[in-house]
């Protein structure tokens, strides 16, 4: 199990990546990666994804998440959480799309948004999402919570029967339902 760990050191916060292990003398902790001196910004505003994206309500979201490629939501989403923490994304040298955030000095960030962190770590983490993996959602939640994206509930369900209908998990349900729909008993 990793998680991320918060080390104050000359009174700035640093993000690291930790990963739990059980020895003989009980568990040991080790630092996998270093995330980066940590930024909390305060969140400014919950402007709705559609009017960030310029869509016009709940229809036009559906929409925009059947003819996107996920990689094209996620940073979306990111970009819309960093735009209601005030965050330009040129600002810390944020790339979505290749899952990097870079202070203006090419050092890694960890930015604590919701109640998760967006890094580089986390972004990664949602981009490489697997969807033949996650029969019930959860690990779409996780990915997203861990990187502080605070998503609507219609998006989310858009979303997640989208990547499983990509999947064919989707597929092979309405078939079974197409079977059994002339069963009697």
């Amino acid at each position: 199990m990793v998680f991320i760990r918060i080390k104050r050191i000359s009174g700035k916060e640093y993000g690291y990546l930790v990963a739990n292990s059980w020895t003989g003398s009980g568990p040991r902790q080790k630092v996998s990666k270093y995330l980066g001196r940590l930024i909390r910004p305060e969140k400014a505003k919950s402007e709705p994804l559609a009017q960030f994206l310029g869509l016009a309500g709940e229809p036009a979201i559906t929409e925009w998440v059947k003819k996107s490629s996920f990689k094209e939501i996620a940073a979306a989403l990111i970009k819309w959480e960093l735009n209601n923490h005030n965050i330009a994304e040129s600002s810390y040298g944020i790339s979505a799309e290749k899952a990097e955030l870079l202070d203006c000095k090419g050092k890694p960030v960890a930015i604590a948004l919701n109640d998760g962190f967006l890094c580089g770590h986390t972004a990664k983490k949602l981009l490489e999402y697997d969807a033949a993996a996650d029969y019930s959602g959860y690990n779409l939640a996780d990915a997203l919570t861990a990187a502080g994206i605070a998503i609507e509930k219609e998006v989310f369900i858009t979303l997640f029967g989208k990547m499983q209908a990509m999947t064919g998990a989707g597929k092979q349900e309405a078939a079974a339902k197409e079977t059994l729909k002339d069963f009697y008993y």
